[in-house]
């Protein structure tokens, strides 16, 4: 069933220090003393590179920008290529590189040899924006391994994978696609064909919330392995999602860019309707700011599936089948879907999504759409439907509850 298909909203939490420790701020003689002078010396030359690196990516040519790879590596000159070229093709500005600290991850022994024993990995916060797209700038925590040379440092490599998120455009070369509804950065082939969805998504929007004059961006990373380096996570997180939504850096701040992450495992196998349908439940969630709300899980995810179903022609014994299934053998739930309901690894996800879906569209069906986002927005901004049951639609969550089971009973064949 498509529903199972559709992607959730993920919370991701970036942690670093919010300043770098100053050489003058660190003990130096003594035991270790030696060892720290020399952390000392690699991080005033990182720091060094790093201020340059970031102006001539987004200013210098190319031949300034493979100036700052380490000598001899031609991997780390095309590396650097290949970034410049991705930040003059996406229009990413305000690009800053801060170092913060060393990084606790080795460099592969083999490539410590061929950089004469003084390569380390660095975490360094990248701060960048999507012109034309993100309001704000994005910061994450990432890791640089870096090679130092008397008093400066050099670019080795943005690939080595040490556990942190890493923006997909410092990764590999990406593909890109741009009209005036969205944006399209791709590790694949074809990202015309995801702009397509992501326009259409757009539109669907805004038949239902017209005043949301946003556009969307859409990350597709090659596959599951690069998905969870991207957002930082395990690898099997996203096992059965075909999209998520969340914030371009993983943080939790109100204002950080949100953006689309296609997980092409899933994704791929989905006909052209099912891909439109996913779409426009992520473009939802981008729409209605999903990836910093707090409300129940249940309006969350099925709001957005109210939007993605609105003009779907289908009948619900085939949009809903899992949940009806279940009802028919079971009979209805007890309780609106939660976030145990929406764990990724409940083998029941699809009805969870659809039971959330018709309780949305039981709303509308009752209170019209006006007052479904009525209620949307003020659980939204409260955290809570309690409130909202009372002062939008006169009710209780209670007396709901029981009206969208005898919903689900009319409904199951």
């Amino acid at each position: 069933m498509l529903s199972l298909l559709l992607g959730g909203t993920v919370y991701l939490v970036v942690r670093g220090p919010d300043h770098a420790t100053l050489p003058a701020d660190r003990p130096s003689g003594g035991p270790g003393g030696r060892e720290q002078d020399e952390a000392d010396l690699r991080a005033d030359a990182a720091a060094g590179l790093l201020e340059r690196l970031a102006e001539r990516l987004e200013h210098g040519t190319r031949e300034q920008v493979v100036a700052l790879a380490a000598p001899g590596q031609r991997a780390a000159a095309q590396e650097l290529t290949t970034i410049r070229s991705n930040v003059r093709a996406l229009g990413v500005t305000n690009l800053s590189l801060r170092y913060v600290d060393e990084d606790g991850g080795r460099v592969d022994p083999t490539q410590q040899r061929a950089l004469g024993g003084r390569a380390w990995v660095g975490n360094v916060q990248v701060r960048w924006r999507l012109r034309g797209f993100d309001r704000a700038d994005s910061r994450m925590e990432t890791t640089l391994t870096l090679v130092r040379s008397g008093s400066r440092a050099a670019f080795v490599s943005a690939r080595g994978n040490y556990g942190n998120a890493t923006p997909l455009w410092m990764l590999e070369r990406v593909s890109v696609a741009r009209t005036r509804r969205s944006l399209v950065l791709s590790s694949r082939d074809r990202p015309g064909r995801f702009a397509g969805l992501a326009d259409q998504a757009v539109a669907d929007v805004r038949k239902v919330l017209p005043a949301w004059r946003g556009g969307l961006v859409v990350e597709v990373p090659a596959g599951e392995a690069q998905l969870s380096r991207v957002l930082g996570s395990e690898l099997d997180a996203y096992d059965g999602i075909a999209a998520v939504t969340t914030t371009a850096d993983g943080s939790r701040a109100p204002n950080a860019p949100v953006h689309v992450f296609v997980n092409p495992t899933v994704f791929d196998p989905l006909g052209p309707r099912g891909s439109q349908i996913v779409m426009s439940h992520e473009a939802t969630h981008v729409a209605t700011g999903a990836a910093t709300s707090q409300m129940p899980t249940w309006l969350l995810e099925g709001f957005a599936d109210y939007v993605a179903l609105a003009d779907v022609d289908l009948p619900v014994t085939r949009t809903a089948s899992q949940i009806l299934d279940q009802v028919s053998r079971k009979g209805p739930p007890s309780h609106l879907p939660g976030r145990a309901e929406f764990d990724p690894e409940n083998t029941a996800l699809g009805a969870s999504y659809e039971a959330a879906w018709l309780a949305c569209r039981l709303l509308a069906e009752e209170y019209g759409q006006r007052r479904l986002i009525q209620f949307y927005r003020l659980s939204d901004r409260l955290s809570s439907t309690t409130r909202p049951f009372r002062s939008v639609l006169h009710t209780d969550q209670r007396r709901f509850t029981r009206a969208w089971m005898r919903y689900l009973r009319q409904l199951a064949p």
